[in-house]
């Protein structure tokens, strides 16, 4: 038996990009133990994995003695491999202290007044028996893709994972279940847009998305499923009061799904739309869905050291550098885009 740690004190996509290496532990040693020390964002998500054995919460914004308190338990014992890779003061301080065979780290880069600066510290290489490096955003001059790296980083122990091996993810809903529930919904081909924060910015957003999505389903003649979460936007509820209003057969607004369910339509769609949404473009990591990616252009480099290299991902902008877009000329883009995908 081994004793594995993994430190995704992030968000969700970020746990989700580690699961084949998970997955790949879990093959090659099966009665190994894998921690995984996860954060408020992604502890509820990580903790239905089967192939993770003990998860345990961290916030930052803990007090001293509670921060003190799950330093000692995850130092209960012996690892023969920690893998520090979120970048967090916290996490990199726990493994400077703990008690693992092999430490491997991810060394993020930025820079000070034009010097090269490292998170950790230079002193981390000491630490560290195998590492990788990651330009922060600021500094990124090329695509440097996270995934990829972190797969370099696991197979220095042999593991042999391929940079387009699939996430890991099995749903708790089964199959069964989910079409019984919303099989009327994915019977015919259909496209899912999924509305969040990141949607806000983008230009006569309140008064012209309504108009534009209904134009968007005639042009591509198919069946549109909404999603969103939680979302108190002015813009979200202008289009939910536009949508109430109508009787669209073509339009369907599924609002506050499960992860669970939410994972079966992104794998049912004919594509997947979002303001790259961490969830939804790295779930289709597991399933190779099709996704186009809306991000600002200022953000292409960025967005593409994550995005997963086993499915189709196409991205369009909602900005330049100068300005930003409209509505309209977004979903005219995607329509050219979905023509040929």
């Amino acid at each position: 038996m081994k004793n594995f740690i993994f430190f995704r004190t992030d968000r969700l996509g970020d746990f989700i990009i580690i699961t084949n290496i998970i997955k790949a532990i879990k093959v090659k040693y099966p009665k190994s133990k894998i921690t995984v020390v996860a954060s408020q964002y992604n502890y509820h998500f990580v903790k239905k994995f089967k192939i993770v054995d003990r998860v345990i919460l961290f916030n930052k914004d803990y007090n001293l003695i509670k921060k003190i308190d799950i330093f000692k338990k995850i130092n209960d014992r012996n690892y023969d491999v920690s893998f520090s890779i979120d970048g967090k003061s916290f996490s990199n301080l726990c493994t400077f202290f703990l008690n693992s065979k092999l430490k491997l780290g991810l060394i993020y880069k930025s820079s000070i007044l034009g010097i090269p600066f490292y998170k950790p510290n230079l002193l981390f290489k000491i630490i560290f028996n195998y590492f990788e490096t990651f330009t922060s955003k600021k500094y990124l001059l090329q695509i440097e893709h996270l995934p990829t790296k972190l797969i370099n980083l696991a197979n220095k122990l042999s593991f042999k994972i391929k940079k387009k091996d699939k996430y890991y993810f099995v749903p708790s809903i089964k199959n069964s279940d989910f079409k019984k529930k919303f099989g009327k919904y994915i019977k015919n081909k259909f496209i899912l847009i999924h509305l969040d924060e990141k949607w806000n910015d983008i230009k006569d957003i309140e008064a012209e998305l309504f108009k534009n999505i209904i134009r968007f389903q005639k042009l591509t003649k198919m069946n549109l499923i909404i999603t969103s979460k939680n979302n108190q936007n002015i813009y979200f509820k202008k289009f939910r009061d536009f949508l109430d209003r109508k009787d669209l057969s073509k339009i369907t607004l599924l609002n506050n799904l499960n992860l669970n369910a939410m994972e079966r339509f992104i794998n049912y769609s004919a594509f997947s739309i979002s303001c790259h949404s961490g969830f939804l473009v790295q779930i289709a990591g597991c399933n190779r869905t099709k996704i186009i990616d809306i991000v600002n252009k200022e953000d292409y480099l960025w967005y593409s050291c994550w995005k997963p290299l086993n499915t189709k991902h196409k991205f369009v902008f909602k900005s330049n550098y100068e300005q930003k877009f409209k509505v309209e000329k977004i979903f005219n883009n995607i329509v050219k885009i979905s023509k040929n995908f």
